[in-house]
């Protein structure tokens, strides 16, 4: 019985990666790009694909591993750290840089989306399909959670929104 849910129509093993805008397994593998590892110094190669349903309004996709999140250049750690450094500790902007390695400018822009970010996790951890920690079954619960992060701050770039999330105005 189990088989039936393994396998498709023609006996191939059913693709585990399905197009996040559409839903579909027609996917092909797209080549690669770079993102900066957060942890070590050097890159990581994230795969690309390609959507083939001629319904899906988008072509190109990628599935983020633990901990990229979607379009925001930080990592899920930064966002945390980010909020803690400059709300909780109540340190100065340079300071901030300082211990994340990155500009004032750069601390600036995170520090006004680590207070939106924050907020709605606190809001979703409760009752979203990921649980009270993204981190705590990284391999199932992290794109759900990357799902969400995009349909809430860039919802521009998705169709169809999620029934459960409260979205103010498009961020860009």
């Amino acid at each position: 019985m189990s088989s039936l849910f393994e396998f498709g129509q023609n006996n191939k093993p059913e693709h585990p990666i399905r197009c996040p805008h559409c839903a579909t397994t027609l996917i092909i593998r797209n080549g690669t790009y770079l993102r900066a590892h957060p942890e070590k110094i050097g890159q990581v190669a994230i795969q690309r694909y390609l959507c083939k349903s001629p319904q899906c309004p988008w072509k190109t996709f990628s599935v983020l591993p633990y901990p990229f999140l979607p379009i925001i250049r930080h990592f899920y750690r930064t966002l945390f750290l980010c909020h803690s450094l400059c709300y909780a500790q109540n340190r100065s902007q340079a300071d901030t840089a300082r211990r994340l390695n990155v500009t004032r400018g750069v601390v600036k822009r995170l520090r006004g989306f680590c207070r939106r970010f924050i907020s709605w996790f606190n809001r979703e951890e409760p009752i979203a399909d990921w649980g009270p920690d993204p981190e705590a079954n990284q391999a199932e619960l992290w794109p759900d959670f990357n799902r969400d992060i995009s349909h809430t701050f860039y919802p521009c770039r998705w169709l169809n929104l999620s029934p459960t999330q409260y979205i103010p105005t498009c961020f860009q």
